[in-house]
């Protein structure tokens, strides 16, 4: 009964009951507002239509630093309990559930775009957690400096490079895959950078 206690003061602590639904449910509506819209943006090779719903996983990144970085660093650290697998599991499962968002939303709208609403979720979260292993909570700007460079240099016409992995469509296998290995890298780079902070 006590790692029950110990887990509920842990997501409390995390703010996972507030932010996260939240984080989910603005997640969740813009994907489904921006579904097929595609917007102008300036670029160096010329003008490429950018699909909109590129920048939905955004808010939910920023919501999910808010809840990785309101910890309680004199009681974590001097805590039994590894915290760190208790937040790879909090980010996995809130993946998941953008994963489960993309999927609803494909399916009510009858389009499979939506789907990479998730898998984009998935790459960004990982080049947020490689970068807070550095930077700490400005990493959240990390997948912003991403959009920003895709939408600079990231478009040959209206299609993309390969290695903008998010601006792929939806039944992209690289794009998939570039994704879950990148979620992978952040997962262990967040474990380990939750050692020394600790």
């Amino acid at each position: 009964m006590q790692g029950v206690g110990a887990v509920r003061w842990w997501f409390k602590a995390r703010k996972g009951h507030t932010l996260l639904p939240l984080a989910l449910a603005v997640f969740l509506g813009a994907l489904y507002a921006v579904q097929d819209t595609t917007v102008l943006l300036p670029s160096i090779v010329g003008s490429p239509r950018v699909a909109l719903s590129l920048f939905v996983p955004v808010p939910l990144l920023a919501f999910l630093m808010a809840a990785l970085e309101s910890r309680l660093p004199a009681a974590e650290s001097s805590g039994v309990r590894s915290l760190a697998r208790l937040d790879n599991s909090l980010i996995t499962a809130v993946m998941a559930a953008a994963v489960l968002c993309g999927v609803l939303v494909a399916a009510v709208q009858g389009t499979a775009a939506a789907t990479t609403g998730g898998r984009n979720a998935l790459f960004l979260t990982g080049l947020m957690l490689i970068g807070r292993a550095w930077v700490g909570q400005a990493a959240v700007m990390v997948p912003v400096g991403w959009l920003v460079t895709i939408a600079v240099v990231g478009f040959r016409g209206n299609l993309p490079y390969a290695w903008t992995v998010i601006a792929l469509p939806a039944d992209h296998v690289f794009a998939a895959a570039a994704s879950l290995i990148v979620f992978a890298i952040g997962l262990v780079s967040h474990t380990r950078s939750s050692r020394r902070s600790a």
